[in-house]
């Protein structure tokens, strides 16, 4: 039986990356707040029609970031899915949140 492999963090190529990845660290803004960045922030807000939009590096930032503008307190329960990485999660159990797992009925076997 053939062994068949997903590769887990293996880049996608369709064009032009690899231009821009050189062009940014030439710029000296290989990580935020840079020409790419902008571009990106004004492509977001134009598109999604609202007046700031922002990046984050991480998933688990924005979850953080999330937690923070929803102001989560001690007690407060939070809906995750049961199937989920640790960070979904540690951004609002870090604030005292209760977790609640969250499973769709159409699953439950």
């Amino acid at each position: 039986m053939p062994e068949y492999r997903i590769p887990f963090n293996k880049p996608c190529l369709t064009g032009s990356e690899m231009l821009y990845v050189a062009n940014a660290i030439i710029l000296g803004h290989s990580a935020g707040d840079g020409s790419y960045s902008r571009a990106c922030h004004a492509f977001l807000e134009r598109e999604l029609g609202v007046a700031k939009a922002l990046l984050t590096t991480s998933c688990t930032h924005a979850l953080e970031l999330a937690a923070l503008l929803l102001n989560i307190q001690p007690g407060d329960e939070v809906i995750v899915p049961s199937f989920t990485f640790v960070s979904t999660i540690n951004a609002f159990v870090l604030r005292g949140a209760q977790p609640v797992f969250f499973r769709h009925p159409a699953r439950i076997r």
